[in-house]
């Protein structure tokens, strides 16, 4: 089967806006900035063409109120979340245009983070035997890794599979939302326990233990972990927040099951759709 390349979206796009801060790229009548559509189209074909041009590509984004499906577990869950009105957001529209113009599929479930209908289609994808790869910078995703068809191909195109994540922070994917729960994510406004950092995290959850297992475990009488069992109930709050969805009802799934076509360059496409 054709290997499927989930792209998202909205990490893409902030990469692109903030990646060509020194030198912006406007119209040719210098009022819009056109940064963040150009670097958008320009990391994707060059990411697709150089790194994996057998894959098809889906582009999956953020809904507008996708946030709303964790805060209730959490009010401050990603309350540091960009408006409509910051910057790179204002690309958004041109992006999905410009995406629409190629024939490159790409999906947005308004109540539904990104991550989340990675997953979703991932574990489809994986089901049905057919390899996925994962471009993203949100270690969100590392959990993916759990399955050996899964790589996950970061911004400085480095590839992580299942061992790496094992061998960089000694723990497990399945066990990365118990990991990330104790540490912290600052992304996400999760500030984790106070005086747990990742040797510690790593060692509480070694052996493939997760959080519910430390209860009454030895583990936890040291001192600096009187925190984990002051705030046990908030910090299995946030495992639950990091954890991803893997079965969001997607109604008609994207894509062909067919290799995208090399992608024309990022000034053609800007041409084509008169953003010049």
């Amino acid at each position: 089967m054709t290997p499927l390349l989930l792209v998202d979206g909205h990490h893409l796009l902030y990469r692109s806006w903030w990646g060509f801060s020194g030198r912006r790229i406007l119209s040719r009548d210098k009022q819009r900035d056109l940064t963040g559509v150009f670097g958008f189209l320009a990391i994707l074909r060059k990411t697709h063409l150089e790194e994996l041009p057998d894959h098809e590509i889906i582009v999956i984004f953020d809904g507008e109120n996708a946030h709303t499906t964790r805060q209730p577990h959490d009010a401050t869950y990603k309350a540091n979340r960009a408006t409509a009105d910051h910057t790179p957001i204002k690309s958004l529209r041109p992006v999905k245009d410009a995406l629409t113009h190629l024939g490159v599929p790409w999906l947005e479930l308004d109540d539904h983070e990104a991550d989340d209908v990675i997953a979703t289609l991932t574990h489809t994808a994986t089901a049905n035997g057919r390899p996925v790869t994962c471009y993203s910078g949100d270690r969100d995703l590392f959990q993916l890794l759990d399955h050996p068809a899964v790589t996950l191909l970061n911004p400085a195109r480095h590839r992580l599979t299942g061992p790496d994540i094992q061998e960089r922070h000694q723990v497990t994917a399945r066990q990365w939302p118990d990991y990330r729960a104790l540490t912290g994510d600052p992304a996400d406004n999760i500030p984790g326990i106070s005086g747990i950092g990742p040797k510690t995290a790593a060692a509480l959850l070694a052996d493939g233990l997760h959080l519910d297992d430390l209860p009454g475990s030895p583990r936890l009488r040291t001192p600096r972990c009187r925190g984990i069992t002051d705030h046990w109930d908030q910090l299995l709050t946030w495992r639950d927040l990091i954890r991803l969805n893997r079965s969001i009802p997607i109604p008609t799934p994207p894509g062909t099951d067919a290799p995208t076509p090399p992608l024309p360059r990022a000034a053609r496409t800007l041409e084509d759709l008169n953003l010049w």
